[in-house]
């Protein structure tokens, strides 16, 4: 029971000493999340939405069915 007591206290007491940490991470910077990550995605996104008939055309013009040209 003592041997339990003992491992216990242990386990406990290493969670409650902290050593310092060395690093320091600006409280702003998810702003820079928010001011160049989801800006260029919207960018993508608009681009898709304006040439979506053109990136349609492109795949179907890779990937479409093809006929043999030579016994048209």
């Amino acid at each position: 029971m003592n041997f339990k007591l003992i491992i216990i206290s242990l386990f406990i007491i290493s969670f409650t000493i902290v050593a310092s940490a060395d690093a320091y991470i600006d409280p702003n910077t998810g702003g820079i999340f928010f001011q160049t990550v989801l800006p260029l995605v919207y960018a993508m996104l608009g681009a898709i939405v304006v040439f979506w008939k053109r990136i349609v055309a492109f795949f179907k013009g890779l990937f479409g069915n093809k006929k043999d040209q030579n016994n048209s």
